[in-house]
């Protein structure tokens, strides 16, 4: 039996899907000229603030090396007007593939409210736990609403989820 071989399009619209991807979900974001490395919740803030127009939740992750250089942007999920499905074993899977060292997690609120949930904390907590095991950091969860957002790194959330993981943080043998 012969293969299909390539398959390709005659629709001109379906080659553009990818690049109008961000159109799609309600959201032009600007591409951050220069803009390499991250210190702040602010500053992830920056880059990713245009999310928070989205009309449904999106959930991204950004990706950082030892350096806290930026490696990579990338969008975890897409979900609906009140939730999107986190699935921590591709998010690793990601960091893995990048070589991160470190990442953040943000997700928007189409509600415009950013104040996290039950499900964003306790999402939170369990991606903690297997970033401990993995040895890569979870640095923060930041919530992106109306013109604002909720960073659990400032409000100090990482701390009591790093607390109540009761998983033995990997080290390395030096």
């Amino acid at each position: 039996m012969k293969g299909l071989g390539k398959m390709k399009s005659k629709r001109p619209e379906y080659k553009k899907l990818d690049a109008s991807f961000d159109l799609r979900i309600g959201v032009n974001p600007s591409k951050p000229a220069g803009v390499s490395v991250v210190g702040s919740s602010a500053e992830v803030y920056e880059l990713t603030k245009d999310y928070s127009k989205a009309d449904r939740e999106v959930m991204l992750v950004v990706m950082i090396d030892s350096k806290n250089m930026v490696l990579s942007i990338e969008t975890h999920s897409i979900g609906c007007i009140d939730s999107s499905a986190v699935y921590p074993r591709e998010i690793f899977r990601s960091l893995l593939l990048k070589n991160a060292s470190c990442f953040i997690l943000v997700h928007n609120h189409p509600s415009g409210d950013p104040t996290p949930s039950f499900m964003d904390k306790q999402i939170t907590e369990e991606i903690v736990k297997g970033s401990m095991i993995l040895g890569i950091k979870l640095l923060d969860h930041i919530i992106l609403g109306d013109g604002r957002y909720y960073s659990m790194a400032d409000q100090g959330e990482m701390e009591s989820f790093v607390l109540s993981a009761g998983v033995i943080p990997f080290r390395s043998q030096k």
